[in-house]
């Protein structure tokens, strides 16, 4: 795996089998854990050191997956990072009130790797877009813009930069 697309990935489950699997799994694909056993130490974690993505089970002792999704999302300087809940619980209900408290996805137990592995990759992709910083992408507009102001772009040159302006505006909001 490329340094690029490498990891930070705080696992929380009070289940140490499953951390351990998930762990191994990561990071067999590249990426760094940071275990946590509960909540509270997941939240701890989270101030100690930058993390790129949460993988968070709901049942666990002192604070469960929900108060943990709640204070992330109540923290200005937490409620960027993406959550994906890992968790047996399988109603409906479980779901929609993690989705409405800020996770980016819910995957049930027992999950399936492959089915992780893309849930993974694609929230880590739209994290990686958001993280782009607005300086970079004005830095980026202006570069564009003195090659279109030049005058020695052809045809198929104009259409490219063109393309690129639009995409630059898309990132931008």
């Amino acid at each position: 795996m490329s340094e690029e697309n490498r990891a930070t990935i705080l696992v929380v489950d009070d289940n140490e089998m499953n951390r351990d699997v998930l762990t191994r799994r990561l990071e067999r694909q590249g990426h760094v854990i940071v275990p946590a056993e509960n909540g509270e130490r997941a939240l701890e974690e989270v101030e100690k050191q930058p993390v790129d993505l949460i993988l968070l089970d709901i049942m666990m002792p002192k604070l469960n997956g929900y108060e943990v999704l709640e204070r992330l999302k109540a923290n200005p300087q937490h409620r960027h990072i993406p959550v994906i809940v890992i968790s047996a619980l399988g109603e409906l209900e479980s779901v929609v009130k993690c989705i409405e408290l800020g996770a980016e996805d819910y995957l049930f137990k027992p999950f399936n790797p492959i089915l992780l592995k893309a849930r993974l990759n694609s929230t880590l992709e739209k994290k990686r877009v958001r993280d782009i910083k607005p300086e970079l992408l004005d830095q980026l507009d202006g570069y564009v813009s003195a090659l279109t102001t030049a005058g020695t772009l052809n045809e198929e040159q104009h259409t490219l930069i063109t393309q690129i302006r639009a995409t630059i505006q898309k990132l931008k909001h």
